[in-house]
């Protein structure tokens, strides 16, 4: 190759190189012809319309819900609906257990009766996302919990009112977002 050739064909790479960055950046799929591509993102399947083989339908990716985002709240197990009736109905001073589920940004249930002197135990179990149930009111607090874990609270209802439990995490950010409830001392 000579010398004087050198410059011309530096100059004619780099354009080439610049195109190619140009394409790969500013460009649609459309613009680039690839329109007979048919993207289904729910099962992560890559369909080419002009290839007569049948492509496998049971391909699907793992969901991970998007924790910072509020999830529906799970439903109350009959087991759940037998502790708050025996909480809220007459009784004497007793044990009782409540298990309430934590998610994204929810307890549930979000409302426990129970009366003055009951003992009352809570499991807190997370079913999504990083939380802890805080009971400021009567001193108690679950640990920090990761999705699938669950702590207790023990603590004996000592006084008469409306006290609000709510998850601390994200320097209040959680309990801003809605995930309270109350416990209701009669």
């Amino acid at each position: 190759m000579e010398k004087n050739n050198q410059p011309l064909l530096l100059g004619i790479i780099a354009v080439l190189v610049i195109a190619v960055v140009y394409l790969m950046v500013f460009k649609s799929d459309s613009e680039l012809g690839y329109d007979d591509l048919n993207y289904n993102d729910s099962a992560l399947q890559v369909e080419n319309s002009s290839v007569n083989e049948p492509v496998e339908d049971n391909i699907t990716a793992p969901t991970t819900p998007n924790y910072m985002e509020p999830q529906i709240p799970v439903a109350l197990t009959d087991s759940q609906k037998a502790q708050l009736q025996a909480g809220a109905e007459d009784h004497e001073t007793k044990e009782l257990v409540f298990d309430v589920s934590g998610g994204s940004f929810y307890f549930m249930p979000n409302e426990i009766r129970v009366k003055e002197g009951d003992k009352v135990k809570i499991i807190f179990t997370n079913v999504g996302g990083t939380h802890d149930l805080v009971l400021p009111d009567f001193g108690v607090a679950t640990t920090i919990t990761k999705t699938g874990e669950s702590d207790v609270l023990e603590f004996t209802a000592d006084k008469k009112g409306t006290f609000e439990f709510y998850c601390s995490i994200g320097n209040g950010y959680h309990r801003q977002m809605g995930q309270i409830g109350v416990l209701l001392v009669e």
